[in-house]
């Protein structure tokens, strides 16, 4: 990357256009997602499931972090439902109003989901109030106690998505 020029061209103009790109390339893969057929996103959700509980680190985890998918993304239902299968331990995300705050906190069970608040962002977390469950990063990205992370953690990558790719494919390359 060249230094800013004398002028302009700095940080905040760059910080600018990039927000600009994400908010451009967003609006593309909603609109891409919104003309992908409900079949498509099963087949592909499901196609993606079985390559993250295949997956030997998934495998060898014993504490997962995931998120609890929206309509228009992967659908997680089915890992959700093989961490409990299994015997792991699943952390969901609890996201703070008005901040960029998050805590990953610990589901009993699959049928503990049936128990979260709607937030107005239509998401499922647990409660503002409920503070009895483990919170899998201790406050911190990466605890020192290494008892007090998760072994993987899954994000929304619904927009992973070039024309001809399945989501989740090993040519993934972003």
């Amino acid at each position: 990357m060249e230094p800013p020029r004398e002028g302009g061209g700095g940080v905040p103009e760059m910080a600018a256009a990039l927000r600009a790109a994400k908010r451009a390339l967003r609006a593309e893969l909603r609109q891409r997602l919104r003309a992908m057929g409900t079949a498509e996103k099963q087949r592909q959700s499901r196609l993606l499931s079985r390559k993250v509980i295949g997956h030997s680190r998934y495998q060898e985890s014993k504490r997962i972090a995931i998120f609890l998918s929206m309509p228009d993304e992967i659908q997680t239902e089915e890992i959700i439902k093989d961490i409990f299968k299994q015997g792991k331990e699943c952390f969901i995300p609890r996201y703070k109003p008005d901040s960029n705050h998050m805590d990953m906190l610990k589901l009993s069970s699959a049928e503990d989901i049936s128990s979260l608040t709607l937030t107005s962002w239509n998401i499922l977390q647990p409660s503002d109030d409920d503070s009895a469950r483990e919170e899998a990063l201790a406050g911190a990205l990466f605890s020192p106690c290494p008892h007090n992370n998760a072994d993987v953690i899954s994000v929304s990558l619904c927009h992973c998505y070039s024309p001809g790719m399945e989501q989740g494919s090993d040519e993934c390359d972003c």
